[in-house]
């Protein structure tokens, strides 16, 4: 399939532009899609322009050209009453492209006619001042180069991407060729680096399974050698310890405080208070989890529980210190860290309690300053 490219302008001011364009986008093997050469599909129960936009969905590519006349407006604007009545402000055919382009992220050339562009700028530098004499009812200014002022309203808005001034259809020719030939460059590098990537992705896999191969190997021989003594479950549970110990402290990186506080000694007891209700309001939230305690490993969740978490929690710590609050949580990597790493580790071993006990001592260190 040939890469689409759709061409947007007014017609009859730029039509041997169009034309030039045209032939300039098939002679790369492209398809340019242009209305006038019968490659929009025009459904004959909606009006033309609505053709048009549905076709710019189905492109890869925009080139978009802004000469002196701004066009009809777009078929939702012939139903407005205010560009009935006073035909004026309205979003035109081609505006309208543009602005589909850009929701469906369709990468967009844009060239602007330099005397156009010139007396663009000259509107922004007196535009109180023409926009006053073009409210005048019988005012007869005019632009040299443009028939709406709302050109430059649509200048202002494709200005969010790079543009390109021209005189002459060479001039969009020869851009036109610099950024193709860069962009292609760039898809063989990312081809490249993604050929890489797969090559560490499979050394990485390669060498994990190696790993979890050789941890099993030994984890039997030290079974065999440690079980004589008695001492294997002794050493697991020191590891485990460890594991406790680094995970809780990871998941405490994920909390962002706004202030510390100098606590008094009832004040220090409640932290405990503080804890539990971290450990039941945040990680042991039902909402995250699923039926059979799973971890539910999907983003969109934690939008409502953010701000409701920590509402919670900073209520209670205001109970302690009006100074302390939370600033921010990073949910996600909380739930993701507290159930693979920390909750399989939890077995009737004491290893839950190690595990509050620790948060509760990093809660100590963060909300009290040392005396």
């Amino acid at each position: 399939m040939k890469p689409r490219i759709f061409v947007s302008s007014t017609y009859y001011d730029l039509k041997h532009i169009r034309n030039n364009v045209e032939r300039f986008i098939s002679q790369y093997g492209f398809e340019a899609v242009l209305f006038e050469s019968g490659n929009v599909f025009f459904e004959h129960d909606k009006e033309l322009d609505i053709s048009c936009y549905n076709e710019v969905k189905l492109c890869h590519m925009m080139v978009l050209i802004i000469g002196g006349r701004y066009g009809a407006p777009s078929s939702e604007e012939k139903q407005n009453e205010f560009v009935k009545k006073y035909e004026k402000n309205y979003i035109s055919i081609t505006r309208k492209e543009f602005k589909e382009a850009i929701d469906n992220n369709i990468p967009i050339f844009i060239f602007i006619e330099k005397n156009v562009y010139s007396e663009y700028h000259t509107f922004k530098k007196n535009k109180k001042v023409i926009s006053d004499l073009l409210k005048e009812p019988d005012s007869n200014f005019k632009f040299a180069f443009v028939d709406s002022s709302n050109i430059f309203d649509f200048i202002d808005e494709v200005k969010v991407k790079a543009i390109s001034t021209f005189e002459k259809f060479e001039e969009i020719e020869s851009y036109l060729k610099s950024q193709w030939a860069g962009m292609f460059y760039n898809y063989l590098i990312d081809q490249i680096k993604e050929k890489d990537k797969n090559k560490i992705f499979d050394e990485v896999s390669e060498l994990h399974n190696i790993s979890e191969r050789m941890n099993e190997m030994i984890d039997q021989i030290g079974k065999s050698i440690l079980a004589e003594n008695g001492e294997y479950e002794d050493v697991v549970k020191r590891q485990n310890v460890k594991t406790v110990s680094y995970y809780t402290n990871k998941i405490f990186e994920y909390i962002k405080f706004d202030d510390m506080a100098m606590l008094s000694q009832e004040e220090k007891n409640k932290i405990f208070e503080i804890t539990e209700h971290f450990v039941d309001v945040v990680l042991n939230n039902s909402a995250v989890y699923s039926e059979n305690g799973k971890f539910l490993d999907t983003d969109f969740i934690f939008g409502d529980l953010d701000q409701k978490i920590k509402n919670s929690i900073n209520t209670k710590l205001k109970q302690i210190d009006n100074g302390l609050q939370i600033e921010s949580m990073d949910l996600y990597k909380i739930y993701e860290t507290y159930s693979t790493k920390l909750k399989p580790l939890f077995d009737n071993n004491g290893l839950e309690s190690l595990f509050k006990e620790t948060l509760e001592n990093l809660f100590s260190k963060q909300l009290v300053l040392p005396f």
